[in-house]
């Protein structure tokens, strides 16, 4: 909620209920704190029906979600897009922006109650990727034609893989990695694929306000619902750290004063 607000500011209002993404103008500072101090194209509107913690789980991974799917990747309506590592926060969001967008949606998860947590999203298709096989599944699904689009989480573990199951014309988007990878370019060059990366810190002004713009109809009518996995107190702040980088992701982690 907004608590004031300084000279000039004129789309923000004193008291309105607000998140803030902090990718723009600046950083935020104070965010692990009670009060942030934001430059106004930070603020946005928080739907009456969010509540705080779910407005706080809104920022990078639905930004996030909506920048590797329609601004790198260019999904379409009628495409089919597997969401690698689809449990946590941001392949949460991008399981909702491409169901909402009439995507044929593929998630993965390696936990039971990560893979229901997918289908509760109405995800159209889950796979375990503790399984061994578990891609060829994905090529019996879509009956050879494979992904024509993959947002991929892990990629020093996945990226090899993903590139045997895309469509001709594919796409993958790196989002998350956590070391090196080898892969084979020929699986890339006999599909025509190719194979994007995306940080929310290099986007412009002008793309981020797009974003959140296009995010305000799907918060509004809870086509868009951010889930809070966990709600932990601020004074845990480390301990949510290293929860973030566990197995079994589950929603967002939200801190709490």
């Amino acid at each position: 909620m907004v608590a004031a607000i300084g000279k000039g500011v004129r789309n923000v209002k004193f008291s309105e209920r607000v998140y803030i993404a902090g990718t723009i103008a600046g950083p935020i500072f104070g965010a692990y704190a009670e009060l942030a101090l934001c430059a106004e194209q930070q603020v946005h509107r928080l739907p009456d029906n969010l509540s705080f913690a779910q407005g706080a789980a809104i920022g990078v991974p639905y930004a996030t979600a909506y920048r590797a799917l329609f601004q790198r990747a260019q999904a379409k309506p009628g495409e089919t897009v597997l969401v690698h590592g689809a449990s946590g926060g941001v392949g949460t969001a991008a399981l909702q922006l491409a169901i909402a967008h009439e995507m044929r949606v593929i998630g993965t998860a390696g936990t039971e109650r990560g893979l229901q947590h997918i289908r509760d999203q109405g995800t159209h298709h889950v796979l375990d990727h503790r399984q061994a096989g578990y891609l060829d599944e994905l090529m019996k699904l879509t009956d050879g034609h494979g992904s024509d689009v993959i947002l991929e989480m892990l990629a020093n573990v996945n990226l090899g893989k993903d590139l045997t199951v895309l469509a001709n014309n594919g796409r993958v988007v790196v989002i998350g990695s956590r070391g090196n990878v080898e892969i084979n370019p020929r699986d890339l060059m006999r599909r025509d694929a190719i194979v994007l990366g995306m940080i929310l810190l290099t986007v412009s002004v002008e793309e981020i306000a797009s974003i959140h713009d296009a995010l305000a109809a799907g918060l509004a009518n809870s086509t868009l619902k951010p889930v809070v996995g966990q709600e932990m107190p601020l004074a845990d702040a480390p301990r949510a750290h290293e929860s973030v980088m566990k197995p079994g992701a589950y929603g967002k982690i939200v801190l709490v004063p």
